[in-house]
C-alpha cells in the first residue's frame, strides 16, 4: 500500500449529496475522482484499476469496487462522506477474495489514508507485505487476504523487474555496484504518478519498489 492524499470531493458529488433525503449511489463523476486521486491502483492490493477478473472462468460486471473505510451497513451517517471512500480493484483472483470484496462489512483498524500506518509497513523480496503492528498485519491477512499467493508473486515480479533495471543502469555508468543517483531516480518513478495518455497513474504495485528502494538507500 501507500498513503492516499484525498483530495476535494468532486462538485458534482457535492451536488448528488445536497438533495434531501438521498442515500449512497455511485456517479461517474465519483468514481473518476477517486481513480485520479489514487493514480488508477488499488486502495489496498496497489493492482492497476480499471480491471475485470474471473470467477468461475467468466469475466464479471464489475472493474472497479467502492471501499467505503466505514462500512455502509454500520455506519449510515458515513455513507456519502467522501473522506470515507477509497477505490479497490474488483478482488477476485482465481478462488481468492481480497481487498474490497473480501472485507465486506468487516471492520479494519488502520486506512491508507494515515501516515501512521503507512510507515508501519514492511516487505520481503518474495513479495509478502506485513505491518509491525501485529493487529493491522492480521487484519491486512484475515481481512483483506493481501497475501493471497498471486498478489505476492505479482508484487515479486514487479520488484525483480526493477532490480535488474537497476543492475542494468549501474552497470551502463560502470559501476560494480548501485549508487545513490541511479536508486533516486528510480525511487522518484515508481514514488510519482507518470503520464499514460491523457491520465495521471501509479505504476502497479509501486509501494513494494518504493520500500525496497527506501532501504537500500540507507545502505549506499
Amino acid at each position: 500500500m501507500i498513503l492516499i492524499n484525498k483530495k476535494r470531493e468532486p462538485k458534482a458529488w457535492t451536488k448528488y449529496c445536497s438533495t434531501p433525503g438521498v442515500t449512497y449511489q455511485s456517479i461517474p463523476e465519483l468514481v473518476k475522482a477517486l481513480l485520479e486521486e489514487q493514480g488508477y491502483i488499488c486502495a489496498y492490493c496497489m493492482r492497476r484499476i480499471p480491471t475485470r477478473d474471473k470467477i468461475e472462468g467468466k469475466l464479471t460486471s464489475e472493474d472497479h469496487r467502492i471501499e467505503h473505510i466505514k462500512c455502509r451497513e454500520n455506519y449510515k451517517n458515513l455513507q456519502l462522506k467522501y473522506n470515507n471512500m477509497l477505490i479497490c480493484c474488483p478482488g477476485h483472483i482465481k478462488d481468492d477474495e481480497h481487498c474490497d470484496r473480501k472485507k465486506d462489512d468487516q471492520e479494519i483498524s488502520f486506512s491508507p489514508l494515515d501516515p501512521v500506518f503507512i510507515n508501519t509497513l514492511t516487505y520481503t523480496s518474495a513479495g509478502i507485505i506485513a505491518s509491525s503492528n501485529p493487529v493491522y498485519n492480521e487484519e491486512m491477512n484475515s481481512i483483506l487476504n493481501l497475501n493471497t499467493s498471486l498478489l505476492v508473486l505479482n508484487r515479486k515480479a514487479v520488484l525483480s523487474e526493477v532490480i535488474q533495471k537497476i543492475n542494468q543502469v549501474c552497470k551502463k555508468k560502470g559501476k560494480g555496484k548501485w549508487d545513490k543517483s541511479a536508486l533516486n531516480s528510480f525511487l522518484k518513478k515508481y514514488k510519482n504518478k507518470h503520464n499514460e495518455g491523457d491520465k495521471q497513474k501509479y505504476y502497479p504495485y509501486c509501494g513494494i519498489v518504493v520500500w525496497y528502494i527506501q532501504k537500500k538507500l540507507n545502505t549506499v
